[in-house]
């Protein structure tokens, strides 16, 4: 009699079988919330009470415990600044908490320093940059005794929060954008210019396009400049210069991430490591330090890292402005590290030996292949808490950023508890209108069975076992239904699709194990995301029983069986 246990970051899954040759009898299966850590001391308590439990229930004893090899998973939202490509020909010279420009319209010009307006006049356009050390009076006299001698001067950038002060004093009407990071900005360098008027949604240095005519940048460059100003979408204002060299790496003291590109370390900022991490195949990262994170505050060796910026799923999913905060980043950090001394410290537990069998990746993919009808080529999906684990033939992926994202990220998005984050992902919610009416998400309305409590109207709710449970009160039904949606594509949806560039070619067939794919909705989004390919994707049934749960934990008794 030998027991499966399967420590995720979020569940934990038992699955005890009596071994005879390579016959497996199931006997008993079950599952309970993994308690702290996956790894822990106290994840591990919370797995020796579940298999007490499950035996009690059957009425046996287990001879063996059967370990995957354990790697914990740490999710969390971190304030960290917008994504920009480390590759991208072009950079924001504005901040990215700058608040108040000035002025409206666009212009294209070369950087001129407020002193050298004092000199000859050189002709063609002129952005003027103001330092900090300039006062804002000062520098408007300057301005407009330059203009007055024949400078053309079609915007301001200002290091300090001067741009409505300055505005106001001089008599050109040129966009000035403040809060400007001129310290490596040289003389004479192309800069664009602009500030959208209010109620406007028409930015034209935000046309790739046209950015690339007005920066000087050539055709080939399109390409990466759209990804750019892909982030300029909601700005107020905008200054953008060409980037001249490599970017500065970050300071000592500074969060970071270390990838490996070319075989060779390189430092990044999270910002620039954002779209590396997106789009590299799961694998090129080697140590993230992140001060907002705990666990890695001092520095943290890694083997995958995959950030969510929670503004990109503002953009997919068309919100109203302020319905839903969208502000800081979801990471997942992957710790190199394994759990040694797992085994050990639950055979003292139970009283029972415990030894590890396999990784977790191997396990699922043993579990999730005893699915009838599964065709060949066929690559197992395992969605756990904390990682994607991709399985093929020949191929093996792991990746940071699974179920615990998406409830991080909705807990962020809404709000609320993640204990609540974690029941309203999951399920379609409904807009309590009045005390016997409610408003569904596919837009029809349903009188309520009883009256709905006074905390519910007005109110989204969920529907729980003790009845509505309301969590927003800002969103429509068919806008979180939508946010939603965004949530799972942006964060699971699209590293999966990350995990497959690293197979030669799509495969025929994707199957969804672990908890994840439970979620119908997890499902549409992963297939929308690989809708370009002639992959299928479908849902693990383990043993032809037990659904797409218990993959890694009957993985591990079938592997002891074939031993």
């Amino acid at each position: 009699m030998v027991a499966g246990v399967d420590v995720g970051n979020h569940t934990t899954e038992i699955v005890v079988a009596r071994v005879s040759g390579q016959v497996v009898e199931r006997v008993v299966h079950g599952q309970a919330p993994t308690r702290g850590r996956k790894g822990s001391v106290e994840s591990l308590e919370g797995a020796a009470a579940l298999l007490h439990k499950l035996q009690v229930e059957a009425g046996v004893e287990v001879d063996e415990v059967l370990l995957a090899a354990l790697r914990p998973v740490d999710t969390a939202t971190a304030p960290l600044p917008p994504p920009s490509s480390p590759r991208s020909p072009v950079r924001s010279l504005r901040a990215v908490d700058a608040s108040t420009p000035a002025g409206t319209g666009f212009g294209v010009g070369r950087h001129r320093p407020l002193g050298i307006l004092r000199g000859d006049v050189v002709a063609g356009p002129a952005v003027v940059s103001v330092d900090a050390a300039t006062d804002f009076e000062v520098a408007a006299r300057e301005i407009d005794a330059a203009v007055a001698r024949g400078w053309n001067v079609v915007g301001v950038i200002a290091a300090q929060d001067d741009a409505v002060l300055i505005r106001n004093r001089i008599s050109v009407d040129v966009p000035v954008v403040d809060e400007v990071a001129l310290d490596d900005v040289e003389p004479g360098a192309l800069i664009a210019v602009e500030v959208v008027a209010e109620g406007r949604a028409y930015r034209a240095m935000a046309d790739p396009i046209a950015l690339c005519v007005a920066l000087e940048l050539g055709h080939d460059r399109i390409a990466k400049v759209a990804e750019f100003t892909r982030e300029l979408a909601d700005s107020p204002a905008l200054a953008v210069t060409p980037r001249t060299g490599p970017p500065e790496p970050p300071a000592v003291d500074d969060d970071y991430v270390d990838c490996t590109v070319d075989g060779e370390v390189v430092r990044y900022s999270p910002a620039q490591a954002h779209v590396v991490l997106r789009l590299a195949p799961p694998g090129n990262v080697v140590e993230v330090r992140l001060k907002a994170v705990r666990s890695a505050r001092d520095g943290l060796a890694v083997d995958d890292a995959f950030f969510t910026d929670l503004s990109s799923i503002d953009d997919g999913a068309w919100l109203r402005r302020g319905v839903a905060d969208t502000r800081g980043t979801v990471v997942a950090l992957l710790a190199a590290d394994l759990v040694t001394d797992a085994a050990e410290t639950l055979a003292r537990l139970t009283g029972r030996p415990s030894r590890t069998v396999a990784g977790e990746p191997a396990a699922a993919a043993v579990g999730a292949r005893t699915t009838p009808g599964l065709p060949p080529g066929t690559v197992v999906c395992d969605i756990g808490g904390g990682t994607v684990d991709l399985i093929g033939d020949d191929r093996e992926v792991t990746a940071a950023g699974a179920g615990e994202a998406i409830t991080t990220a909705v807990a962020r998005v809404l709000g609320i508890p993640r204990a609540l984050a974690e029941r309203v992902k999951r399920t379609p919610a409904l807009r309590v209108e009045g005390p016997h009416v409610a408003h569904e998400e596919d837009g029809r309305r349903l009188f309520l069975d009883s009256p709905a409590p006074a905390d519910a109207i007005g109110r989204l709710c969920t529907r729980g076992s003790a009845g509505l449970v309301p969590f927003s009160h800002k969103l429509a039904a068919e806008e979180w239904r939508s946010l939603r949606l965004a949530v799972k594509q942006e964060t699971v949806a699209a590293n999966i699709v990350r995990c497959l560039r690293a197979f030669d070619e799509p495969p025929p067939a994707l199957v969804l194990a672990g908890g994840g794919a439970l979620d119908d909705e997890l499902l549409r989004t992963v297939s929308e995301a690989l809708r370009t390919t002639s992959t299928v994707v479908g849902r693990a049934n383990v043993d032809a029983q037990h659904g797409p749960r218990f993959a890694v934990a009957s993985g591990l008794v079938h592997l002891y069986a074939q031993a």
